[in-house]
């Protein structure tokens, strides 16, 4: 069997477009590809700041496919996909291309049913109440000292290694936990956690905000930070009235 002169006119055509159509797709394919910005980010402030967030981050940087390593490690590049890198250190540190994104302000916290039996309305009222330590006993130690509160042991209570964990406890009553005005904002602006009193200090300690070299002009990254400064500081905002 052979081809007609009709069949072989024919043949040309379809092969010819179908070489421009597989060209098209190619082209297309290319211009689709989807910008990914990998992220890695300290566990608490991942799950208590960053994902319930997320909705709003997408319409930040829409197109941008988003990759979340939650990570522990003193290496904040050891992941050598991560476009930039969100973790804390003592504040004041020289941290390599990074800059300070927030220093927290740090506060008792408890459920609001647990505030009211026994009576919880001024830092000596903790005398009567379990104290949950986020890591270490260190800052309910820096509490107690900076208000030269007497009757209470700041070494006694639960210890956590994540604060995740130790505001889940204070708001599910097992006790008063140290939290703050960024990672207990969502517990706070929810009504899960509430102030029983004013009294505050600043965290010894900073979250920074770094990008390494290679990603210095990724498209999506100072969208990102400006996001994210513009996010955390209007939680600031909301939360600096809302003591019981």
């Amino acid at each position: 069997m052979a081809l007609s002169d009709a069949g072989r006119k024919l043949f040309e055509a379809v092969t010819g477009a179908f070489t421009q159509i597989q060209s098209a797709l190619t082209d297309l394919s290319l211009v689709a590809t989807v910008d990914r910005l990998v992220i890695s980010v300290d566990p608490d402030f991942a799950g208590l700041w960053l994902v319930p967030r997320l909705a709003d981050l997408r319409a930040a940087i829409a197109g941008t496919c988003v990759e979340i390593i939650a990570e522990t490690a003193e290496d904040w590049f050891s992941e050598p996909r991560a476009t930039c890198a969100i973790h804390y250190a003592t504040a004041g540190s020289t941290i390599e291309n990074g800059e300070v994104l927030f220093r927290s302000t740090l506060f008792p916290v408890c459920c609001e049913a647990f505030h009211r039996l026994p009576p919880l309305r001024a830092p000596e009222d903790l005398r009567h109440h379990f104290l949950l330590h986020d890591r270490s006993v260190d800052e309910w130690t820096d509490f107690v000292r900076r208000g030269r509160i007497t009757q209470i042991n700041p070494r006694l209570g639960q210890v956590f290694s994540e604060t995740a964990h130790c505001l889940e406890a204070a708001a599910r009553g097992q006790g008063v936990a140290i939290g703050d005005d960024v990672l207990a904002s969502v517990y706070l602006s929810e009504g899960r956690l509430v102030k029983p009193f004013g009294d505050s200090f600043l965290s010894k300690n900073a979250y920074y905000f770094m990008v390494p070299d290679r990603a210095a002009r990724h498209p999506s990254v100072d969208v990102f930070r400006d996001w994210l400064r513009e996010s955390i500081e209007q939680g600031l905002r909301k939360n600096t009235t809302n003591v019981i």
